[in-house]
């Protein structure tokens, strides 16, 4: 009997992780001559495939999404970890100034209704961050 006591334990414990969303984080690296990355991949079910990108006060940062599904869109979150830009739009793009310095996350998800029948899109991220002039 207490051997089903512990089969019942796991259950309950695996049974509560199973509606959250898996979210895989990787760091952008920009290339040796310039502030510019590419990202590419796929994204499944209701997973978020996540990317660090630090960034400096004095910069703007531009994050931009393509997709050929409408099912994919991206989220943008400031060091502090507030969303500060969410895409409602296939092929959107983000364009801000930071605030301070430090590591802003992109998230690249399904909607909602995609996500739960389980679809998969391809996605690419362009990253661009540039230096504003002095004066």
């Amino acid at each position: 009997m207490r051997w089903m006591g512990g089969v019942v334990m796991a259950a309950v414990v695996l049974g509560g992780h199973a509606g959250q969303a898996h979210a895989y984080q990787h760091t952008v690296h920009f290339r040796a001559q310039g502030d510019e990355a590419t990202v590419a991949g796929t994204v499944e079910g209701e997973e978020v495939v996540q990317y660090k990108v630090p960034a400096k006060v004095g910069q703007f940062l531009l994050v931009g999404g393509n997709a050929k599904s409408a099912r994919v869109s991206f989220w943008v979150r400031d060091p502090g970890g507030a969303e500060v830009y969410n895409s409602q739009v296939q092929n959107a793009a983000y364009v801000g100034r930071p605030e301070r310095d430090g590591t802003y996350v992109v998230g690249v998800f399904l909607r909602k209704a995609d996500a739960a029948r389980g679809h998969a899109a391809f996605f690419r991220l362009r990253f661009l961050r540039k230096g504003l002039p002095e004066g």
